[in-house]
C-alpha cells in the first residue's frame, strides 16, 4: 500500500504593514551665551511652584545679560485654549529659544509639550519642563508628535505643596541643567557677581550664625 503525505506548508503573513521609521524633528541649541538673547519663559497660571521657579529664572538669566520675554497660559481647549496657541504661536517669533512649563498632571504635561513643540517647530531652542511622575508621559507625547529629540528637563515631584524657600533651592540647583539643554552659557562676571539669597546660602552650607 502507497501512503501519499497530503500535508503542505502555509505561509502565514501579518496583514500589517512594517512599522515606519520614527520621524524625528530637528534639534536646535543657542549656542552662544545669554548676553543679548531674548528668553522665552511659557508659565502656567494652574502651577504656583512653576510660576515660582521661572521667576527665580527670570532673574538669573537677566543677571546673565538676556532680555526676557515670558507669557502664561491659562487654558487648553474652547476659545481660551484657541487664544493661548495663537499667543505660543506668536511668543515663539519673537524669541531666540525658550523654556516651557509645567508638566506635573496628564493634560498639562500634554499642553506644555505641545507648546513646547511649538516652539521647536519655529527653528528655535526648546526645553520642557516636567516632573519625575509625567517624565514618561512627555517622552512619549514628544515622539508622538514628531519631535523625539526634544529636551526635557526633570524637576522632582511633587512640586506644588514645597514651601517658597525649597522651590528656589529647587530653582537653583536645575538652573545649570536648564542652561544645558538650552544650549546656553552665563557671562561668567555676571554669574559671579548675582546675590545669593540666605535660602541658597543655607543649601551651600555657607550660613554664618
Amino acid at each position: 500500500m502507497t501512503v501519499t503525505d497530503t500535508r503542505a506548508t502555509l505561509t502565514i503573513r501579518r496583514p500589517t504593514a512594517p512599522r515606519p521609521e520614527p520621524v524625528r524633528a530637528p534639534t536646535f541649541k543657542l549656542g552662544t551665551p545669554l548676553a543679548g538673547r531674548r528668553i522665552g519663559l511659557r508659565t502656567d497660571g494652574a502651577w504656583r511652584s512653576w510660576v515660582l521657579i521661572a521667576g527665580e529664572w527670570d532673574e538669573r538669566l537677566r543677571d546673565a545679560g538676556a532680555e526676557t520675554l515670558q507669557v502664561e497660559t491659562n487654558a487648553q481647549i474652547g476659545d481660551g485654549g484657541r487664544t493661548d496657541r495663537r499667543n505660543i504661536d506668536a511668543w515663539s517669533d519673537e524669541i531666540d529659544g525658550g523654556i516651557v512649563g509645567l508638566g506635573t498632571c496628564g493634560s498639562c504635561t500634554s499642553f506644555s509639550v505641545q507648546d513646547a513643540v511649538a516652539l521647536e517647530s519655529h527653528s528655535k531652542p526648546s526645553v520642557v519642563v516636567v516632573t519625575s511622575e509625567f517624565e514618561t508621559h512627555a517622552r512619549n507625547m514628544a515622539s508622538f508628535l514628531g519631535h523625539g529629540d526634544l529636551e526635557v528637563l526633570v524637576l522632582p515631584y511633587p512640586l506644588e505643596a514645597r514651601p517658597d524657600d525649597e522651590l528656589r533651592a529647587i530653582a537653583a540647583e536645575y538652573w545649570p541643567k536648564a542652561l544645558e539643554l538650552l544650549g546656553a552659557a552665563e557671562r561668567p562676571d555676571r554669574a559671579a557677581a548675582r546675590t545669593v539669597r540666605p535660602s541658597e546660602r543655607d543649601q551651600q552650607g555657607g550660613a554664618t550664625g
